[in-house]
């Protein structure tokens, strides 16, 4: 067989041949000699480059129930109950290549449809997103005239070592946990609920998408487990209406500090995170809307995830576990008269391997969303923003490429304090008292995940 490249050579010698008319076979030029082709082969773009597609399709419905649910309007705290059965799909492809054989420069188009269905951060749930939930632009249910299902360009960065211990990533597009040395979680190997996929702190790993750069060092020798790495990212670093850019105030931007140590069988991980405004804390209603309508200021996330697996399959579960604290800084809230604000969140999730079969897992998860937990307010009462959330699936692995994925999910307050009112005043000067309102959900779907 023809040596790879050596077709380019051929090619070039025959078109070069017809240009000068007709020639006898004992004209043609002698085959390239092996040095010559590898030669050629050494000054390609990509001597190593790799493609994967993974494509998506959840079957599911989000059902409802409580004081809040109005049956005849089908709605729920002024918003439509988007419970109907719907059909959704995200697909993902990667490209992977390297210049040195060290380093890596990664392209990931992205595509989906999921912003219409109850499976996204709609109203009266947010907290119901999958974690394969994808559109862009995110047009919403009740919108009209939106170019949904576009392609978009969800990564675009390198990552280039600095010595053998040091490694930088930068790019335009680029998501702070790319650029961290660990994931102190080993409950994402079929993720269904996002909200389960931050190590249980949202504000310390909040996926922040955009243009930024990163270190982390891992150490060799007597030291090998331990790394320390940093991210910083900006949602705006491309410029806005509002400003953006770079390091500036309108910027959006993270700045992660990591330390962690890792073994074969385990992990334990400590982190902080910095985020100015505008704030994106995936958390209850409350909690959510605080961060994002505050300004001129800060909110301050620590963190401390970890996990242990067994050497082998059997009935010794997986376990991963995280916790996490936010404090609010800011000098501008969307109600006045805030302080002391500070939300909370936590996690556990278990994963049995090879059940009822090679490469099949059951999991489950039980935790609670970023939640309000202490805030000072001009008004009289106390505010209960808790909630609980729980998922179970398994996973059914039919072949290397392909996986199908039951799976079931309860919300116990999705809206926390924001049960009964659709008002951020109204919640925080009068909020209500427990119990006077209700509203609880559950989902069940199945996920399909072909890999090629």
């Amino acid at each position: 067989m023809r040596p790879p490249g050596a077709n380019l050579l051929w090619l070039t010698a025959a078109w070069v041949c017809s240009a000068a008319g007709p020639l006898q076979a004992r004209e043609l030029p002698p085959p390239a000699p092996e040095a010559a082709i590898e030669a050629l082969e050494a000054t390609r773009f990509a001597p190593t480059t790799t493609v994967d597609l993974q494509i998506n399709g959840v079957l599911g419905a989000v059902q409802y129930a409580g004081s809040e649910v109005d049956r005849a309007g089908n709605s729920g705290a002024a918003a439509p109950l988007l419970n109907g059965v719907s059909l959704n799909h995200e697909a993902r492809l990667t490209i992977d290549t390297s210049f040195t054989g060290q380093d890596l420069f990664r392209i990931r188009l992205r595509t989906g449809d999921f912003a219409p269905s109850g499976f996204f951060s709609n109203p009266p749930a947010p907290l119901s997103r999958l974690d394969v939930a994808f559109q862009e632009p995110a047009c919403g249910a009740a919108e009209q005239g939106c170019s949904g299902r576009l392609v978009s360009i969800n990564r675009a960065y390198l990552q280039v070592p600095i010595g053998p211990e040091i490694r930088l990533s930068v790019g335009p597009r680029i998501m702070q946990l790319d650029m961290l040395p660990v994931w102190p979680s080993v409950y994402n190997a079929s993720p269904i609920l996002d909200l389960f996929q931050y190590a249980g702190s949202p504000g310390t790993y909040g996926k922040r998408l955009g243009g930024g750069f990163g270190l982390w060092w891992q150490p060799r020798g007597g030291l090998r487990g331990l790394s320390l790495g940093y991210a910083y990212v900006a949602g705006r670093a491309g410029g806005s209406a509002q400003g953006g850019g770079l390091f500036g105030g309108a910027s959006s931007q993270t700045s992660t500090l990591q330390l962690a140590l890792t073994r074969p069988q385990w992990n334990i991980t400590g982190a902080w995170n910095l985020s100015g405004p505008q704030v994106r804390l995936r958390g209850t209603p409350l909690a959510s809307q605080l961060a994002a309508g505050a300004g001129e200021g800060s909110l301050s996330s620590w963190s401390l995830a970890g996990y242990w697996q067994p050497r082998r399959s059997g009935w010794r579960p997986s376990i991963s576990a995280g916790w996490g604290q936010d404090t609010f800084r800011f000098g501008a809230y969307p109600v006045a008269g805030l302080s002391g604000v500070r939300s909370r969140s936590w996690y556990a999730g278990l994963i049995w391997s090879d059940v009822l079969g090679v490469g099949n897992s059951l999991g489950m998860a039980v935790g609670s969303p970023a939640h309000v937990s202490a805030v000072r307010t001009p008004g009289p009462g106390t505010i209960d923003d808790r909630g609980l959330a729980m998922e179970l699936y398994y996973r059914i692995q039919i072949s290397d490429d392909l996986s199908v994925t039951p799976a079931v999910f309860w919300l116990s307050r999705p809206r926390g304090a924001l049960t009964g009112s659709v008002d951020l005043s109204e919640a925080l000067l009068a909020p209500q008292a427990p119990g006077a309102a209700s509203l609880s959900m559950w989902a069940a779907l199945i996920r399909t995940t072909l890999r090629f």
